[in-house]
């Protein structure tokens, strides 16, 4: 049991992984995303030190093998917290003379499985140039391969300790929200609006996940961009909220933009365009599509309305899809994968957005996909007023 006190089925999450590393041709899988840590491992570290900071008591890989029982790697320092969190019993520690490096250390557990000269999976969006570099000296005959995708695609479809741990952390984010709708009053900075979302998550339980944000006016066009200590909300303005947090590991991503008194009428008629939009996006996917098809349905369905896909022509459309899980900030599926087939247990977060060059509005959903239909979790109203 991890320090949340979850408990998962790690030897399903093992044996789904395996089959895909077996049509990958990969024996192994030296893993450095914190996220797949926790997901496969058990070990959580919230604020992940690797790649971060990039030391040897810093880089902890776990590696996952095809075959056999997956080892977890640690520095002496790190040794209790690992041990503490992961369910794994195999936990070797480097800089107690076991080994050299971190990489001296995943060279000798390979050796030892007989994996010197075979095909090595390696996360290439996390494991950095340094890491890779040290790792290639220390293992010539083998193969190293990019494989981080897999774990990711692997993860996509949650199972119902996770749904459950997601529709918590959806929650959370609901009485953020009222507290920021009660604390966004004119007069009152951006930044306290933010505070208070913050305080709320964490007083429930959640920790954040990104930089909360609050937007107000004229900010709302910078489309992202953190709260400001000097920005007052005034009568008239749009105020844009979007947070994330985490419970037990798992994340929500909501967002909601509504006026302070009496929207102007291009607001109401952009606001309107996009919950059409939510509504076609809740109409359209289905499991069983391909992100593809929902993403350019979505794409054709905006620029009916006026809106190009280009982001340099004002108002323009820029909204986003993608999965919502353990993180960070966003999971699987992902728009850079646009083969992928929507599935049931799939969480999905939707987002319509319109852009001008003096405001933005949009708001976002998180969404269950079942197997005869959507489910909504973020209920929270959307509307403008």
């Amino acid at each position: 049991m991890n320090i949340f006190g979850t408990e998962f089925d790690y030897a399903k999450r093992l044996d789904t992984l395996r089959t895909v590393m077996e049509d990958q041709q990969l024996d192994a899988i030296i893993v450095h995303n914190w996220t797949n840590q926790y997901y496969y491992g058990g070990h959580y570290q919230h604020m992940p030190w690797y790649p971060l900071s990039h030391t040897h008591i810093t880089e902890a890989p776990l590696l996952l093998f095809k075959d056999s029982d997956p080892v977890f790697m640690a520095a002496f320092i790190t040794m209790n917290a690992i041990r503490e969190g992961t369910w794994i019993k195999d936990v070797r520690v480097n800089d107690t003379g076991y080994a050299s490096s971190p990489a001296d250390g995943v060279a000798k557990v390979l050796a030892e499985r007989g994996l010197s000269n075979g095909n090595i999976g390696y996360e290439e969006t996390t494991c950095t140039a340094v890491t890779l570099k040290r790792l290639t000296e220390a293992l010539p005959g083998a193969t190293l391969k990019p494989a981080g995708d897999l774990l990711f695609i692997a993860r996509s479809v949650k199972d119902e300790a996770e749904i459950a741990l997601i529709r918590k952390a959806v929650e959370i984010g609901h009485s953020a929200i009222d507290v920021a709708i009660k604390a966004a009053q004119p007069g009152v900075t951006e930044m306290e609006v933010q505070f208070a979302m913050e305080i709320e998550m964490k007083r429930l339980g959640a920790m954040r996940e990104v930089e909360t944000m609050c937007q107000s006016g004229i900010r709302t066009a910078n489309y992202r961009a953190f709260a400001a200590e000097w920005k007052e909300i005034e009568v008239g303005d749009l105020v844009t909220i979007d947070l994330g947090g985490l419970y037990h590991g798992y994340g929500f991503d909501i967002a909601r933009t509504w006026c302070i008194g009496q929207p102007k009428d291009e607001y109401v008629k952009i606001a309107q365009d996009c919950y059409d939009t939510h509504d076609e996006f809740m109409r359209t996917l289905k499991a069983g599509m391909s992100f593809a098809d929902i993403f350019d349905h979505i794409r054709a369905f905006m620029i009916d309305r006026g809106y190009p896909a280009n982001k340099a022509k004002f108002p323009c459309q820029q909204f986003a899809i993608h999965g919502v899980g353990l993180g960070p900030f966003h999971d699987f599926p992902h728009p850079t994968h646009r083969e992928t087939i929507i599935q049931p247990n799939m969480v999905l977060s939707f987002q319509p957005s319109v852009r001008t060059d003096t405001f933005s509005f949009r708001f976002e959903n998180n969404i269950l996909v079942k197997e005869d239909g959507l489910e909504l979790l973020s209920t929270t109203p959307h509307k403008l007023i």
